[in-house]
């Protein structure tokens, strides 16, 4: 017989099994599963001991293979699975039954035979329900709820989720928290896959607190990925990108292969929708070469895809063709439809760029025919506009106008705005086509706002990137200070990977930055200046035949100009602040605003202003950036002058703390209590520009260089009372 000790030591090393593999030390938790399986035999342990032994090691064998995607481990599970059906035998407890059913249809599952896993998890509800197991019930439900959503039928898989929670609510069971995470676990994963966002989030939040209230690893990191995603998706992207590092921080350490893969190739995703192109390009290269050997073909046909569209892009049209081929080629190979159609829409879009007009008739008409059959699928807004470019090529210029109308409806339906913007400009040059020269100009006016708006949201994002950028160096400066002070030690130095891969990110910041700057005075401004030239020239060629409407077009065309080269300038300025090599010196402030008048001086006149400059101090300074920081202050009085009273300008100091304040007070129109906070934000204005010129950058360039002198600038106004800013320097 089994002796009393034997059972305490086997119960022991089963409790520290299960111990570990909570914790997902798949390791540490095999080595003590088989311990106790080798000792329970040796022992003559009881059945039950040996049944709870082999279906631990299955459950560690079935996570272990999930995790690297290798199919031997679940093989292993299944054996472990048999030899307790056959100890089983009709004699052990109806929830061990239950327990051994649903792990076979989780070996199954993960092998990809969803028919068999259903039969299993269908026995296991049936068995369940004969003896009124509300667990058993839910974990079944829930399972089935899995094999629907991998198998695509989202409704089915979203009704058994919902049923298990019915079930639950109607229990003694209804608070218990691992229960409550299963469900909430599916529910999260299906409405993400039904596209119900708001829902999936509430879920997902949910699940958070549940996984992390019962130590549940595995649903911790599905919460935080669903989480991101959701962040991502409604274009919340330094929440998103914050929950994806946390995930990958966890799933790195416990060695989840396959969720790093996932996460990496979101954190690419986030990268390309913020334009850091060469940071997106980065991460699905790294999951290409560091993940081949378990990378499903869908999610490779993604990475291709998306690399496809980030070179297309940045004009490597060539290296944008042959990603688009190699997603065509595996998406065609594993028959996803859907993905067929969209590559073959990419593929004709990027023949049509580099003008091969036969192979991108040939792409349109092939993705025609499917998106047809699919339906409003991504990917057919793409497609309707190479269709009308092809029917404008063949001189079909009605047809050309209807398609492109349509590929507009089905880019807003998708929230694709590039492609609404590639649309109107396409729509203005058909009518130009067809020679309705008023609806050319229409559309055009259309094109140049919707390029505005899109064009402001990728320099919004550009600067959110670099927001991202600099968190994540101030988490890391959290890090390092932890490592040195707290018990964390240990778990933190694992991050030394982690670290030093934010470490080169941030080291190619600035470079990235004067990138940024090169792009905004240059390759920005040159499409412009031939919007301009050409515009003026087509009004001077036709000027007698024009309509006062379209002279107004024209003239809205010269302003839109005007004011985005206005803004570029400033955007630059804004860009390059502290990248120049000027030394610091020690000059008299007064030397600084005597500049800044003779800049202004001509608008000096224009409004009669008086200019009263006080006493002002020594200061070290940067000499270029302390000119541009009164110019912009002064200007900013004379622009918000009251109506009919000329302005009036104070500029003195005074010292307080170790630091110079120096006050720039004027009596014009002043800002209402509610936007003093935002003044100072950038593209941040408080009035219409036909009230007031302006990109709504100037003050913003005034609070980087207060910051970049050590100091920090502040307002103070009301209503109809005038303005006083002002800012403090370090005392020399």
């Amino acid at each position: 017989m089994q002796s009393i000790m034997d059972t305490n030591q086997i119960q022991t090393l089963l409790k520290d099994s299960d111990f570990h593999y909570r914790k997902r030390h798949l390791k540490k938790a095999l080595t003590a599963a088989q311990i106790a399986l080798d000792f329970g035999k040796e022992a003559g342990a009881s059945k039950n001991d040996l049944i709870q032994a082999n279906l631990l090691l299955a459950r560690i064998y079935n996570t272990n293979g999930y995790y690297q995607a290798d199919q031997a481990y679940f093989q292993k599970a299944l054996q472990s699975l048999t030899t307790a059906e056959q100890l089983l035998n009709g004699s052990a407890p109806q929830a061990l039954t239950i327990e051994l059913l649903l792990e076979k249809g989780r070996a199954h599952l993960f092998r990809g035979e969803y028919a068999q896993a259903e039969a299993l998890f269908n026995l296991a509800f049936q068995s369940s329900q004969k003896q009124s197991n509300a667990a058993g019930s839910v974990l079944s439900l829930a399972a089935l709820s899995e094999v629907f959503m991998l198998k695509d039928d989202f409704d089915k898989a979203l009704q058994f989720a919902k049923d298990g929670l019915a079930v639950l609510q109607n229990s003694e069971a209804a608070d218990d928290p691992a229960l409550l995470s299963e469900i909430h676990n599916r529910l999260s994963q299906v409405l993400i896959r039904k596209k119900s966002y708001s829902q999936s989030l509430e879920h997902s939040q949910t699940l958070l607190d549940l996984s992390r209230e019962t130590g549940d690893t595995e649903k911790e990191l599905t919460a935080l990925k669903n989480i991101a995603i959701v962040c991502g998706i409604k274009s919340n992207y330094k929440i998103g990108m914050q929950y994806l590092l946390e995930a990958l921080d966890i799933s790195e350490d416990i060695g989840f292969r396959q969720n790093v893969v996932q996460i990496l190739i979101n954190i690419g995703t986030i990268y390309a929708h913020l334009y850091n192109y060469p940071e997106a390009i980065r991460r699905y290269q790294q999951v290409l070469q560091d993940y081949e050997d378990i990378l499903d073909p869908k999610n490779k046909v993604v990475i291709y895809n998306n690399l496809g569209n980030i070179y297309y892009s940045t004009d490597a049209t060539q290296l944008a063709c042959q990603y688009f081929e190699k997603a065509h080629a595996l998406a065609a190979q594993h028959d996803f439809k859907e993905m067929v159609a969209h590559s073959l829409a990419q593929l004709s879009r990027t023949e049509l760029k580099l003008g091969n007009i036969s192979r991108a008739r040939e792409f349109a008409t092939l993705a025609n025919d499917l998106i047809e059959e699919l339906g409003d699928i991504n990917g057919k807004q793409i497609n309707l506009l190479n269709l009308a470019r092809l029917a404008q090529i063949d001189r079909q210029i009605n047809k050309g106008i209807a398609l492109t109308k349509a590929g507009i409806s089905a880019a807003r339906a998708l929230k694709d705005d590039a492609s609404e913007v590639r649309a109107y400009k396409m729509l203005a040059s058909l009518y130009q086509d067809r020679g309705d020269f008023e609806l050319a100009m229409h559309y055009q006016v259309i094109y140049s706002k919707t390029q505005e708006e899109y064009a402001k949201m990728q320099r919004n994002r550009q600067f959110l990137d670099l927001e991202i950028r600099h968190a994540i160096k101030e988490k890391q400066k959290e890090i390092e200070q932890l490592t040195k002070d707290n018990e964390y030690q240990a778990l933190l130095l694992k991050q030394s990977d982690y670290i030093a891969r934010q470490n080169q990110q941030l080291l190619r910041a600035n470079e990235e930055l004067r990138q940024f700057a090169y792009v905004a005075s240059h390759d920005l401004k040159e499409p412009l200046r031939m919007i301009g030239s050409y515009a003026q020239l087509l009004s001077r060629r036709i000027e007698d035949k024009l309509d006062e409407n379209e002279k107004v077009f024209f003239q809205y065309i010269t302003d839109g100009v005007s004011r985005m080269n206005k803004l570029l300038d400033a955007l630059l300025q804004y860009a390059t602040i502290g990248k120049s090599d000027e030394d610091l010196e020690i000059i008299p402030l007064q030397k600084s605003v005597e500049v800044a008048l003779v800049h202004l001086k001509v608008r000096i006149e224009e409004t009669g202003a008086s200019i009263d400059v006080g006493d002002l101090p020594e200061a070290r300074v940067y000499p270029s950036q302390m000119v541009q920081l009164f110019q912009n202050l002064i200007s900013n009085a004379l622009k918000f002058r009251r109506p009919d009273t000329p302005p009036v300008v104070r500029i003195y100091s005074e010292k307080k703390d170790g630091f110079w304040v120096i006050h720039v007070h004027d009596n014009g129109i002043g800002i209402p209590e509610q936007s003093k906070e935002r003044v100072f934000e950038i593209f941040q204005r408080l009035h219409g520009r036909a009230e007031y010129e302006g990109t709504g950058i100037g003050l913003s360039i005034c609070k980087k260089i207060v910051e970049r002198h050590g100091g920090t600038i502040s307002v103070e106004s009301a209503s109809g009372e005038g303005t006083d800013f002002y800012f403090s320097l370090p005392a020399t």
